[in-house]
């Protein structure tokens, strides 16, 4: 009678369950130990998050000083594209001057 034997079941650390990162940081940073000590872990969170479980963001104090930064650009390019056009309607207007003048036309422009 031949019988089989069930393969060996791995033992170790279960990859499939969620680590302490995962769930206690939110998925935006590592357990470490406190650094005074201690059984509690606290999370080390990744580059753009912040507080206690990485829910914080750093982008959203930024978000004020970005807005009106922008703004500034775009109102600073409204004001040199005004100034583009009022340059060239000032040339447009000499020009048609001198065409006149040029001719003997005496128009007032």
């Amino acid at each position: 009678m031949a019988t089989t034997i069930p393969p060996p079941k791995a033992r170790g650390i279960d990859h499939r369950l969620p680590t302490c990162g995962e769930t206690q940081c939110n998925g935006h940073g590592t357990c470490v130990p406190p650094p005074g000590g201690g059984t509690d872990f606290v999370c080390d969170c990744i580059l753009g998050y912040k507080g206690e479980f990485c829910d914080d963001t750093v982008h959203g104090d930024l978000s004020l000083p970005l807005t009106l930064s922008v703004l500034a650009v775009i109102v600073g390019l409204l004001i040199l594209a005004f100034i583009f056009a009022k340059l060239r309607q000032r040339q447009k207007r000499r020009r048609r001057s001198n065409v006149a003048a040029s001719y003997g036309y005496d128009i007032a422009v």
